[in-house]
């Protein structure tokens, strides 16, 4: 029986490029997966079906232009992660914290974000292959404070998938990941019990660009205006969304995780509070599937003078460095 190839031996890397489509060596970060969502290699085939006094359609295939999608789960593991913010908001602002680690302030730049190198190993006897010039379209995160862990959903657009190289020796973080229940919940500043579950996206509509230098892989991308939406399930104990969304009223929505307060082996310096200063309420109706009443809400960020921006993230973790450039 042939050898199998085993998707435990599977790793992902990452690393920020510092020119647009310049491969990056080898991963700044490995970082464990929870499921490989999207991995797609188009090359672009092009399919030559000119009629020539034959009675098969096919009569040639060309390449053409290369490009490729990637997308992964994982649970947040906040030093690694916390770069996933950085790659679609673009701007990191960066100051010691009382702790000793690192704080930074990650918010929406006007300059286009930088690319990156993904790195995939998925078990074989063949190379690892590089997603060059990946640049994020979409962030999504989320959790549940009733169970398991918080995870982060990057999906990424990017030249084709590269020849490949030889597999890099992954290494991974000891610092374990942030979890559904650990975040204290706001709304206008005001500390709530009700949260259930939150899940928040940040898209960013981004093209690549396939100019004229001869090339079957994309010279550079552009990137579109951010958009920040989200959806809340909390306990009915008010009305208050519900009249909110009626009267049109923006508030600020934030959760703060900061383990220190619910110490946990690995955690005590991490800090992740996600923060839109002014968002509406564009959906809100009452969920009378179970037991008790549930808010079903959706909301998006809106422009305002503090977050710069629909979204600001402040994260404490152990680097540094800049995590947008």
């Amino acid at each position: 029986m042939p050898a199998t190839f085993a998707t435990w031996q599977s790793h992902f890397g990452f690393a920020l490029e510092t020119v647009y489509g310049t491969t990056v060596a080898t991963p700044t970060v490995w970082i464990p997966v929870n499921s490989f969502d999207e991995y797609s290699d188009d090359m672009g085939l092009v399919y030559d079906e000119g009629i020539r006094a034959s009675a098969t359609k096919l009569q040639a295939v060309y390449q053409g232009v290369q490009q490729g999608q990637y997308s992964a789960t994982f649970n947040y593991y906040p030093n690694e992660c916390a770069r996933f913010w950085a790659q679609i908001l673009g701007k990191d602002t960066i100051g010691s914290s009382s702790n000793g680690q690192w704080q930074h302030t990650i918010a929406t730049s006007t300059g286009k974000p930088f690319s990156a190198t993904l790195f995939d190993f998925f078990g074989t006897t063949g190379p690892e292959r590089q997603f060059v010039g990946a640049m994020m379209d979409s962030l999504n995160f989320k959790f549940s404070r009733a169970s398991g862990t918080a995870i982060i959903k990057p999906h990424w657009i990017s030249a084709a998938a590269s020849t490949g190289i030889s597999e890099t020796s992954p290494s991974f973080t000891s610092v374990i990941p942030l979890r559904g229940w650990q975040p204290v919940f706001s709304i206008g500043a005001s500390t709530k019990t009700t949260l259930l579950d939150y899940d928040l996206t940040v898209s960013r509509p981004t093209d690549l660009l396939f100019a004229g230098n001869n090339s079957q892989r994309p010279s550079d991308a552009e990137a579109g205006q951010l958009d920040v939406t989200g959806k809340l399930s909390c306990y009915a104990s008010t009305d208050g969304p519900y009249e909110d969304y009626r009267a049109n009223t923006a508030r600020a929505i934030e959760v703060l995780f900061n383990p220190a307060a619910t110490a946990g082996a690995g955690s005590t310096y991490t800090v992740l509070d996600i923060l839109l200063t002014s968002a509406n309420f564009t959906k809100v109706a009452p969920d009378r599937s179970g037991p008790y009443v549930k808010w079903d809400i959706d909301f998006r960020g809106k422009y305002n003078a503090t977050d710069a921006g629909a979204l600001q993230i402040l994260t404490t973790v152990t680097t540094s460095s800049q995590l947008s450039t």
